[in-house]
């Protein structure tokens, strides 16, 4: 019985804990004074507000965290870099693994 309720109260925790993380990432992710992701790709990530802007929530965490480091590094040199790359530079290391924990949420 009482590892159950250890068992428990962990799964608890931990929940509480990512639900801290994908709340810290929404509101970055909404901040239009950062990056203001929201305004070209909509709240949850699928509501581009151009059919070229690609849908990007729900899509695997690491992956997100490599696109949005790449962008901020200038590395990556697609069609539509240059305002990722303006979007970007605000965020830190750690604004990038919280939104893309966001965004993996969906």
């Amino acid at each position: 019985m009482k590892k159950v309720v250890v068992a428990a109260i962990t799964c608890l925790s931990v929940s509480a804990f990512a639900s801290v993380e994908t709340e810290s990432g929404r509101q970055l992710y909404l901040s239009p004074g950062k990056g203001g992701c929201a305004t070209c790709h909509g709240e949850t990530g699928n509501e581009p507000v151009m059919p070229m802007y690609p849908k990007i929530g729900g899509q695997m965490e690491m992956y997100l965290i490599n696109q949005m480091q790449d962008y901020k590094l200038k590395k990556r040199k697609n069609g539509l870099f240059v305002p990722m790359e303006v979007a970007m530079e605000h965020y830190s290391d750690e604004d990038i693994l919280q939104i893309a924990k966001y965004l993996a949420s969906f």
